[in-house]
C-alpha cells in the first residue's frame, strides 16, 4: 500500500499498459483517475478497479487538447485532492511506418498525441504540484525505439524520442521543487499499439509482437525470449513513482527483456 490515499492520474488508462498501470496503483491504495479518449474503455477499467475494492474515476480526455488537459487536472484535483503522481502514457502509432510515405497529416497526428500530449499533461500536472506544495512524481512512457528505430522508421519512434528528452528537461526544471520526473521505455509488449503495423504488414491481430520476438531472438538482440507483459511495465512505473525511488530522477528505464544491450 505504498500509495494509500495518494492521487494518481494515468492518461491512456483504458487499455494495454495504461490499464495495467491503473490497476497496479489502485491495488496499492491510490485514488486513480483514468484519463482516456474512449469512454467505454475508460469506464470499463474504473468498474474493474471498483470491483476489486479500489477507488477510481474516469474523465474523458484528448491529451492533444490543452483546454482538455486543464479541465482534466482541475476536475481530478477537485474530486481526489492535489495530484501526487502523474503518468503520461497515452500514445498512438501511425498508419504507415515509412518516413518517406507517411503523410504530413499523419505525422502531425502522431506527434500531437505522443509528444504534444505528454508535454501538455506533464506541465499542467507539474504546475498543480507546485501550487499545492506537493513533492510528487511524474512518469512518462517512452519506447525502446526512441533510442534506435530498427524496424520502426516513421513518426512513432521520433515522437517517443521527443518524450524521452522532454522528460529529462522537465526533471531539471522541477528538481528544485522536489518533484521527480522519470521515463519508462518498454520493449516488445503485446498491446493494441501494434494494430496499425499489423494491418500494414497484413498480419493477424496480436501477431506482430510474436514475430518481432522471434526475429530479435534469431538476431541475438533479445535476451529474455518472450514479449513483455503490461504488468511488468506497470511495476517499473510504480517503483519510479514510489518513495523507494526517492533519489532517482531524469532517468530513462528500459524494461525490454535485455533488447537494449546491443543498441
Amino acid at each position: 500500500m505504498r500509495f494509500k490515499d495518494k492521487h494518481v492520474i494515468v492518461t491512456g488508462g483504458g487499455t494495454g499498459i495504461g490499464k495495467a498501470i491503473v490497476h497496479r496503483f489502485a491495488r496499492e491504495g491510490a485514488r486513480v483517475v483514468v484519463a482516456n479518449r474512449n469512454a467505454d474503455n475508460g469506464n470499463r477499467v474504473v468498474e474493474e478497479v471498483r470491483a476489486e475494492g479500489g477507488t477510481a474515476m474516469f474523465i474523458r480526455t484528448d491529451v492533444a487538447d490543452a483546454s482538455a488537459i486543464e479541465n482534466l487536472v482541475s476536475e481530478a484535483a477537485g474530486r481526489f485532492g492535489p495530484v501526487d503522481v502523474a503518468v503520461s502514457n497515452a500514445a498512438i502509432s501511425e498508419q504507415v511506418s515509412s518516413a518517406l510515405e507517411i503523410s504530413i497529416e499523419e505525422w502531425d497526428r502522431v506527434f500531437a498525441i505522443n509528444a504534444r500530449g505528454s508535454f501538455l499533461f506533464c506541465r499542467v500536472c507539474a504546475q498543480s504540484m507546485i501550487d499545492s506544495g506537493v513533492q510528487g512524481s511524474i512518469v512518462t512512457i517512452g519506447s525502446l525505439v526512441a533510442r534506435g528505430s530498427k524496424m520502426a522508421v516513421g513518426a512513432y519512434p521520433s515522437s517517443k524520442a521527443a518524450v524521452v528528452q522532454f522528460t529529462k528537461n522537465l526533471a531539471k526544471c522541477l528538481a528544485p521543487m522536489g518533484i521527480r520526473v522519470n521515463c519508462v521505455s518498454p520493449g516488445v509488449v503485446a498491446t493494441e499499439i501494434y494494430a496499425n503495423v499489423e494491418k500494414e504488414m497484413m498480419m493477424n491481430p496480436g501477431a506482430f509482437a510474436e514475430w518481432l520476438v522471434e526475429e530479435s531472438v534469431k538476431n541475438g538482440q533479445l535476451l529474455i525470449a518472450r514479449p513483455g507483459r503490461a504488468e511488468e511495465i506497470a511495476s517499473a512505473v510504480v517503483f519510479l513513482a514510489s518513495d523507494e525511488a526517492s533519489y532517482i530522477t531524469a532517468q530513462n528505464l528500459s524494461v525490454d527483456g535485455g533488447m537494449d544491450w546491443c543498441w
